[in-house]
């Protein structure tokens, strides 16, 4: 359960196409501290199992549509201990983190915004929070998945692929980046021994991803942190750039109505159906 992109197209041609569901999602590392846990490193892709994330409510509209989960710290603490990685805590209330995605896409415009709010609804501090933006871009799907080029706007803080038909795709968060990274897709690793991004691109063409990291110090309880991606294409590097620039600055004008969305009551209600299905245990989940 979590958040992924399945397939994306620019103009008919395709960016993503048949990517693992683990990178093309946004991941995250922090350490959790308090008295009673001391220090644990945690670190969470896109896609984790029930009940470790919980969803509570999704909306689907034809230009917006708005999903609200839970990190679990009780579930997560559980299946610490049952690993044996863990001493077991007595847990007297849920802790959560609370995680809202919000995606604009609206029509005729040559970009997605997706933003994320999160909210230490928790005991525990996030020391050492990091937010990773990851794509495994397919350009020109099936046909060019395997000889893409990479690059890095540094300016405009744009990472990107593309490959010798022109085509590009590319992102960009409003908050600066203070890493990037492309590799090849099946080197790509964070752990807890290598939780920042190399700031390097693979030299060369290949099966590649893109990845950015912003850096953020610490989330204490009640604290939250937001932020938005850009994603787009285009058919050459200049047209990539001013479209992502252009979606930015149109996410920024969308933070009031974001905001207002994640305070309402209804967001963050429970829908029944997966009152059920969060307390199952995924068996199909790496």
């Amino acid at each position: 359960m979590g958040f992924s992109i399945k397939e994306l197209t620019y103009k008919g041609r395709y960016l993503v196409y048949l990517s693992e569901k683990e990178l093309t999602g946004p991941w995250f590392s922090f350490t959790l501290e308090g008295k009673k846990i001391g220090s644990i490193p945690v670190i969470l892709r896109n896609i984790e199992p029930t009940p470790i994330y919980k969803m509570i409510n999704t909306r689907k509209g034809t230009a917006i549509s708005r999903i609200t989960l839970d990190f679990s710290i009780t579930e997560y603490l559980k299946k610490l201990t049952e690993e044996n990685k863990l001493k077991s805590i007595p847990i007297k209330k849920e802790e959560y983190v609370r995680l809202y995605k919000d995606i604009f896409n609206p029509p005729k415009v040559p970009y997605i915004s997706t933003f994320f709010t999160l909210k230490n609804i928790s005991d525990y501090a996030m020391k050492n929070f990091s937010m990773y933006f990851v794509l495994d871009f397919d350009i020109n799907g099936l046909d060019g998945f395997d000889n893409d080029l990479s690059g890095y706007d540094a300016e405009n803080d744009v990472i990107y692929q593309y490959d010798d038909t022109g085509l590009y795709g590319g992102f960009s968060p409003i908050s600066k980046s203070t890493n990037y990274e492309s590799c090849l897709t099946h080197d790509f690793k964070i752990d807890n021994q290598n939780l920042n991004l190399s700031n390097s691109l693979f030299e060369g063409s290949g099966e590649i991803l893109s990845a950015l990291q912003i850096e953020f110090k610490t989330l204490e309880p009640n604290q939250s942190f937001q932020t938005a991606m850009v994603i787009s294409g285009g058919f050459s590097k200049e047209e990539l750039i001013e479209n992502i620039k252009e979606g930015k600055n149109n996410a920024m004008k969308h933070l009031h109505q974001v905001n207002r969305s994640i305070k309402s009551e209804q967001r963050n209600l429970q829908e029944e159906a997966f009152i059920k299905i969060n307390l199952q245990q995924a068996v199909d989940c790496k």
